[in-house]
């Protein structure tokens, strides 16, 4: 009889140990981090394990959901993962959504916002760009939403005034470029620097050239450097501007590039980015910088960009703050980033016709973003073979 209580009592015991295990679990605090991007994109990458880091020891539930906007960039695509990320956060009900770069708030992060903190002429202003502005908010008021990676201004998605949506915005750092972009020029003698800067028609450029970007012309031109920003959606508009560089540019710098498509309909192949940039260095006659890390990455030899550790952990803490201290998204100061990264290629520097100061290099190497493209001990380089690109939109 003793044994039968015995058994019966530590059975009780492992039914209310797995109830309030289960019951701790489902009070954890839940965060939803939506990229705009995949996962095998750098920026995107980086972005994911800052935020990963600074949550950790928190003991949230976290989950992660990846658009894919840059490979898939046709309207319909968008609207379908739009409906997901949704159905994701009707099911899960998080506390806090994070979402990273530009599609994500045009596409998610919109639909949230409460029309009753916005002036009605506002509200139809923006409706006619983000027609499912406000939609989302009711039954979900007690979500928090934390923006990051983004090129627009809060006021571009609806987010002024609204208590529950903050976050850190990435421009370019348009102090540090201009000094690297003179440097640049009085390495190549140059009374006037004329740079061509093609861009993709992503959603983040628009926004880029509205803002970020138009500040850096401003603080280019007294140092006699002027800056033109085409928007390219094809190859054949990629070509274009690449010859027109090799006729009348100095210098290419290039920001986003990951939307260009072989022909101009949204349904068209998308020309994978390191092939484009394999090809234009092939085919280009001037040097060329990224304002990412991620054009290095793709064969380039110098890039200046935005941290995205600093933008993933920037926005995890801002999360943490509200979770941890009650303080609203919105109640807390705007972000914008505030350390730039050097992105470094070796042996491209004799082909650019310049090299930059050793402080640049010692940065690079001293936070892992210096790329070689040799080994020492064979002394031979790794060969790039150039894509065919027209061979490939004929295909």
């Amino acid at each position: 009889m003793i044994a039968k209580i015995n058994e019966l009592l530590k059975v009780t015991f492992f039914l209310l140990l797995s109830a309030l295990l289960i019951w701790k679990s489902l009070q954890r605090p839940r965060v939803l981090v939506v990229q705009s991007y995949a996962n095998d994109f750098s920026w995107t990458r980086e972005i994911d394990s800052a935020i990963s880091r600074t949550l950790a020891p928190w003991n949230y539930e976290v989950r992660h959901f990846y658009m894919d906007t840059k490979k898939h960039s046709s309207d319909k695509f968008k609207q379908q993962v739009a409906r997901r990320v949704k159905k994701q956060i009707d099911n899960w009900l998080p506390d806090v959504l994070i979402a990273v770069d530009d599609n994500a708030q045009s596409l998610v992060s919109g639909c949230y916002v409460n029309l009753a903190a916005l002036e009605p002429a506002e509200v139809l202003k923006l409706k006619q760009r983000l027609p499912a502005l406000g939609q989302c908010y009711r039954g979900h008021e007690k979500m928090k939403i934390v923006f990051a990676g983004v090129g627009a201004e809060p006021k571009d998605y609806g987010f002024s005034g609204q208590a529950h949506i903050g976050g850190i915005l990435d421009p370019v750092d348009a102090t540090f470029l201009s000094l690297s972009l003179l440097e640049v020029k009085n390495q190549l003698a140059k009374e006037q620097l004329n740079i061509i800067a093609p861009v993709d028609d992503s959603v983040t450029s628009t926004f880029n050239l509205k803002h970020s970007l138009r500040e850096l012309a401003r603080a280019l031109e007294p140092l006699a450097i002027d800056i033109k920003y085409p928007v390219t959606a094809t190859f054949a508009d990629w070509q274009q501007q690449i010859q027109q560089a090799n006729r009348q540019g100095d210098l290419l710098l290039f920001t986003l590039y990951h939307t260009v498509r072989c022909r101009a309909d949204k349904g068209s192949k998308r020309i994978a980015p390191r092939d484009l940039i394999q090809w234009t260095l092939a085919n280009s006659e001037v040097p060329a910088i990224g304002t990412y890390g991620f054009f290095v990455e793709d064969g380039g030899y110098f890039a200046l960009g935005v941290s995205p550790l600093e933008q993933g952990s920037e926005a995890a803490k801002m999360a943490v703050d509200y979770l941890e201290l009650g303080i609203l998204p919105g109640e807390q100061p705007l972000r914008t980033t505030h350390q730039s990264i050097v992105y470094m290629r070796e042996h491209r520097a004799k082909k650019q016709g310049f090299d930059l100061p050793a402080v640049y290099r010692n940065f690079a190497r001293a936070t892992g973003n210096y790329l070689k493209d040799c080994r020492q001990e064979q002394g031979a380089c790794r060969t790039v073979l150039v894509p065919d690109l027209d061979l490939y939109c004929q295909s």
